[in-house]
Parts: C-alpha cells; sequence; structure tokens
C-alpha cells in the first residue's frame, strides 16, 4: 500500500510538470490580451478592457518563477505579483482615464520583460509626453496613453527579436508589422 501511495504521489508530480504551461509560453498569453488592451485604449474605447484585465490576471496564476536560470532569475521573481497587482487595478477602473493609468502601471512590467526577452515581433514604445512605455506590433506608433489626441507620439526603444510574429487562435492585433504572418484565426481591425 506504501509503495502505491508513492507511486502515486510521483505520478501527480510528473504530470503536473508536463501541465504547468512554461513562464514564456505563458507570458505570449498574458501579451496577447495586454496588446487587445493596448490596441482598445489606443483607440480611445474602453470595451472589454476590464475582461481582458481579468484573463490577465487568471494567467498570472500559471506564472512559475521556480525554472527561470541565470541573468532574468532575479529580474523575474517579482513579475507574477506586478503584473497580477496592475491586472487587478486595470479590472477595477471605471473610466478610459482610470483605465490609462493602471495600463502604464501594467506596462512596466510588460516593459522590463520583454526589454529583456525580446520576443519576436513585439516592440517596446516610449512617449516622453505621458511619460510611459508600452509594448506594440509593429513600427507604427499607436499611443494607448493619449489616444487619437496624440496616437503617433513616442518611439521605439526597444525592437523584438528577428523573425514572424506568430498569432494565436486569440490574436486580434490592431496594426500589423509588415513581416507578420497571419494564420487563419487572426482577426485584425
Amino acid at each position: 500500500m506504501k509503495k502505491i501511495m508513492i507511486l502515486m504521489t510521483m505520478v501527480m508530480i510528473v504530470l503536473s510538470l508536463f501541465a504547468e504551461d512554461s513562464f514564456d509560453n505563458t507570458m505570449n498569453k498574458i501579451t496577447v490580451e495586454y496588446l487587445k488592451i493596448k490596441d482598445t485604449l489606443a483607440n480611445d474605447k474602453t470595451d472589454n478592457v476590464n475582461d481582458n484585465a481579468k484573463v490577465i490576471l487568471e494567467l498570472t496564476k500559471q506564472l512559475n518563477t521556480r525554472n527561470i536560470d541565470g541573468e532574468h532569475k532575479g529580474y523575474f521573481k517579482d513579475l507574477p505579483d506586478k503584473i497580477s497587482s496592475a491586472s487587478k487595478d486595470l479590472m477595477q477602473a471605471k473610466n478610459i482615464k482610470s483605465m490609462r493609468m493602471a495600463f502604464n502601471d501594467l506596462s512596466k512590467p510588460m516593459v522590463m520583460w520583454a526589454t529583456m526577452v525580446k520576443p519576436s515581433g513585439i516592440n517596446v514604445a516610449y512617449c516622453s509626453m505621458n511619460p510611459g512605455s508600452w509594448l506594440q506590433t509593429g513600427k507604427d506608433i499607436r499611443n494607448p496613453y493619449y489616444g487619437a489626441s496624440m496616437l503617433t507620439c513616442g518611439e521605439i526603444v526597444s525592437e523584438g527579436a528577428e523573425g514572424d510574429h506568430v498569432c494565436t487562435s486569440e490574436c486580434n492585433h490592431e496594426e500589423v508589422a509588415e513581416e507578420h504572418k497571419c494564420d487563419s484565426n487572426c482577426k485584425h481591425s
């Protein structure tokens, strides 16, 4: 009986390791939701921002920093808490002004991650007028902090790795980099 219990425990541990998304894979899923929020705010809208923030909050529960090695380990250990906290604020935001303030807080850990990891197709933009940074696809600035009033204010300060941005079934980005290759699940406005 004891051997069966030990064996079952070992099997559960192994299964949980395989079921758990990798840190980078989960961050990519968070980035998809983040970009939806960025696009919505750049369009001076608030539709689904709270819902996207809720998805991000749920995804942060899957972030496991234990398996991160090397130079990023120290930087990424607090990333889940920072993203979670900012997501909660964004979920509770009631108007576009408070959403943009909360989005700025969410952007800080996302930008730190993207600057270090350089995910393919994801660029970091910065606006000194806000001041604030954000992630976006493509090189055409679409400022989420000012929307139509200063849509192109800012500059790309860090580019993602060379290569195509790979869409997921939930991809719905406003702007598309020239080298972007869409699949049948992409929905671009």
